[in-house]
């Protein structure tokens, strides 16, 4: 992984933007939409965006793999303004990535111990997947910025390295099994997309 930290740290910015846009966007009558992830609907998708911006600070501070399953998708942590609470939250984790030596720092991840540039790897590819499903759910623009794409499939096996839980070993407890691509000319987001196990 060749990338400088700044131009790492950039890559969560324009990932957490994606989300944000989309989020601004969604409709009073849109929160109980269903999502491309079975289990949740909006709200409960923002929420778990929220919840892992949260989760990821704490672990950047020295929070355990178990403080993080608990907190996962515990209870509602959006309150009457979803929009402000999640951007709270993704400041918070963005200074998280910032403080001196959190990138080098190893986090006591749930699904094995990554290094704190693998955990932004790790937030970006949640971002952009569930940026898509958000949009998907509303019907609001899908299209996913094109370089940050190409980064993730550029290093998804850095990105996933010695984590258990990930589309590299078939695991499909948080996006779903890879689907194939009907055609050979798919481009580089419906690739992504169907690795992370959604039907474009």
């Amino acid at each position: 992984m060749n990338d400088t930290d700044t131009m790492l740290l950039g890559r969560f910015d324009t990932a957490a933007d994606g989300f944000d846009t989309r989020l601004r966007a969604v409709p009073d009558t849109s929160w109980e939409h269903a999502t491309p992830c079975t289990e949740w609907n909006v709200r409960q998708l923002v929420h778990h965006m929220v919840q892992g911006s949260r989760i990821y600070t704490a672990l950047l501070r020295g929070g355990s793999s178990a403080e993080f399953m608990a907190n996962l998708d515990r209870g509602d942590a959006l309150g009457d303004d979803p929009v402000a609470v999640h951007r709270e939250a993704v400041a918070a984790c963005r200074a998280a990535f910032h403080r001196p030596g959190a990138l080098d720092r190893v986090v006591d991840y749930p699904f094995g111990p990554v290094t704190g540039r693998q955990l932004l790897g790790l937030y970006v590819v949640d971002a952009v997947t569930h940026t898509w499903d958000l949009a998907r759910a509303v019907r609001l623009d899908e299209r996913l910025d094109a370089r940050t794409v190409r980064w993730i499939l550029d290093h998804v096996t850095w990105i996933y390295q010695g984590v258990s839980e990930s589309p590299l070993v078939d695991g499909d407890r948080y996006y779903g099994r890879p689907t194939q691509a009907p055609a050979r000319h798919t481009s580089e987001q419906d690739r992504l997309l169907r690795l992370m196990g959604r039907a474009p």
